[in-house]
């Protein structure tokens, strides 16, 4: 790990020193670096012990251009194990029809268009959370922050008024996760659909088609989602329905959030969702309810506060407080 991240910080000097040869090219060689850290301060009534400061997020990159049509990202996150997050290079052959390869998010569900810097509420909904390759059901470790290596193609078909009308995302994966060869000789893939019949409203379709586990002893892992976004200068309303089919189980689950602008730098949110297990001995389920609020004082900075209160199998019940503060630059 000491020679990867040497490598990369010995590639980041040696980009620094390029310079582009055409001055009146718009094409610049040398990178910007990107970061994020995000503090959080969480109190579980299920894990009293454990509550208290920890450091959720930090995570540090460089974006760029090799040539007026390829450009390359890399990230990395360094709260708790090192782990590369984004390390792929796009051939932007033009508008309608783009070419990513690398590592980066597989492009399933409406919460993967953004990212922890712009999520509305402090905690993912438990569908997005365990379909998604967050916390899969699966169990797939390396799953985590929906990452995998893998071929996609991208682009938008209609183009009106400075928004796409249409755009997809298609693109075929190892299906382990980050960093992780495949093992089985099956590839997993991953398509997605979306349409803006107006600039504030998009309607989404996906759908992932894969396999876990070693050759001779794999399973299904297949999701689906469709969902609704308004978004203007002041409210935010999404919605998703998702379902999932790991192993010999089935899932299905939804949520709906709300934001809204109430002043230039505060947005209350609230958020529902659910997520039920069909595991062929019952119906485990879980319900929460999430409320808090936003403030970004400046754009780089959003400190987030959110109670977020769970109804789990046979009534039992917990209670989560989150105080959060993401910087990015």
């Amino acid at each position: 790990m000491k020679k990867t991240i040497i490598c990369a910080y010995l590639m980041l000097c040696a980009f620094m020193q390029v310079q582009a040869a055409d001055k009146d090219s718009k094409v610049s060689l040398v990178p910007k670096v990107t970061g994020m850290v995000n503090l959080r301060y969480q109190y579980d009534e299920a894990d009293k012990d454990h509550h208290g400061f920890d450091l959720r997020r930090v995570r540090l990159g460089v974006k760029g251009n090799l040539h007026e049509k390829l450009d390359y990202v890399f990230q990395a996150e360094y709260a708790g194990n090192i782990r590369v997050l984004d390390a792929y290079v796009r051939w932007k052959i033009n508008p309608a029809f783009n070419v990513q390869v690398g590592q980066f998010k597989v492009h399933y569900s409406m919460e993967t268009l953004g990212g922890p810097a712009n999520w509305l509420t402090t905690e993912q909904a438990a569908g997005v959370s365990k379909l998604n390759g967050y916390s899969d059901l699966s169990g797939l470790a390396s799953h985590k922050n929906g990452r995998d290596i893998g071929l996609m193609f991208y682009g938008g078909l209609i183009h009106k008024e400075n928004f796409d009308v249409l755009c997809y995302r298609a693109g075929v994966f190892n299906g382990n996760g980050i960093n992780v060869k495949d093992n089985n000789r099956k590839k997993d893939a991953a398509a997605m659909l979306w349409v803006s019949p107006v600039r504030q409203l998009s309607f989404t379709g996906a759908y992932y088609y894969g396999t876990y586990g070693p050759h001779g002893d794999d399973h299904v892992r297949n999701r689906a989602s469709a969902g609704i976004e308004w978004k203007d200068t002041k409210l935010s309303v999404r919605s998703e329905y998702l379902w999932g089919h790991t192993s010999n189980t089935r899932q299905n689950g939804a949520y709906v959030q709300v934001g809204y602008w109430a002043h230039q730098m505060v947005q209350p949110v609230v958020q529902y969702d659910y997520l039920k297990h069909d595991t062929g001995d019952g119906t485990p389920y879980e319900h929460n309810i999430q409320v808090g609020v936003n403030i970004e004082p400046i754009r780089q900075v959003r400190i987030q506060a959110g109670y977020m209160h769970s109804i789990m199998n046979n009534d039992q019940h917990n209670n989560l407080a989150t105080l959060q503060c993401v910087v990015t630059y």
